[in-house]
C-alpha cells in the first residue's frame, strides 16, 4: 500500500493540484478499505489508541525539544472508548478532536478525504456541506473504523496535535500496527 505522505507531499504542490488530487483521494479511499478489522469491541478500543500512542513522535523521544504531543480519541458507535492526551496537549486538541469525529461519524469517511475531495473539485468543505467550522472540519486525522462485513463505520479514531497531514499518518500507522499484532 502507497504510504500516504508520499502522495500527499511534496509541499510545492497543493491537493487541488489534478497532479496530487487523483493519487490522494486513490490512496485515501484504499486505506479506508485496507484497514478494515475482523471484529472491533472496547478491548480493541484499548489496544488501538495504545498502539497509535506508541507510534507518536512524543512517545518515541519523550526529551527531545519541540518535538509535539498528540491526544488519541477512539469511539464506538458514539460511545467514548479510550481517551488519553499526552503531556503538553491542551483544550485545544479537544476541539479538534471532536470537529474530526463529528466529520467522520457524518460522511463515513476519514476527516481528510472529505476536505481534500472538496479542494479537489475547486470548494472548501465547510462552506460545500454549509457546516459551522466550530463543528466539522476537513482535515487529516479522523478515521473511520469499519469492521469486515459491516456495510457502515462502527466507530471513530481520531488524533490531535501534529500537523494534520502527519495526525492521518499517525492513525493509519496505529492502525496497521494494531492489525498486524491482532493476527
Amino acid at each position: 500500500m502507497t504510504e500516504f505522505l508520499d502522495v500527499f507531499y511534496p509541499f510545492d504542490k497543493t491537493p487541488t493540484d489534478p497532479a496530487v488530487s487523483k493519487p490522494l483521494l486513490a490512496t485515501l479511499l484504499q486505506q479506508e478499505a485496507e484497514l478494515e478489522f475482523p471484529s472491533f469491541n472496547a478491548e480493541d478500543a484499548l489496544a488501538l489508541g495504545l498502539a497509535i500512542l506508541a507510534e507518536s513522535p512524543k512517545s518515541k523521544t519523550p526529551d527531545a525539544p519541540g518535538v509535539r504531543a498528540v491526544v488519541v480519541h477512539v469511539s464506538i458507535n458514539g460511545n467514548l472508548q479510550f481517551y488519553c492526551g499526552q503531556d503538553g496537549t491542551n483544550g485545544d486538541n479537544f476541539g479538534w478532536i471532536q470537529r474530526k469525529v463529528n466529520t467522520v461519524t457524518r460522511f463515513g469517511h476519514a476527516s481528510i478525504y472529505m476536505g481534500s475531495s472538496c479542494l479537489a473539485g475547486g470548494k472548501d468543505f465547510n462552506e460545500k456541506f454549509l457546516l459551522p467550522q466550530t463543528e466539522y472540519v476537513g482535515v487529516g486525522g479522523g478515521f473511520p473504523l469499519r469492521v469486515k462485513g459491516v456495510a457502515y463505520p462502527v466507530g471513530v479514531v481520531a488524533v490531535s496535535g501534529l500537523p494534520h497531514e502527519m495526525d492521518h499518518e499517525l492513525v493509519t500507522k496505529g492502525i496497521k500496527k494494531f492489525l498486524e499484532e491482532k493476527k
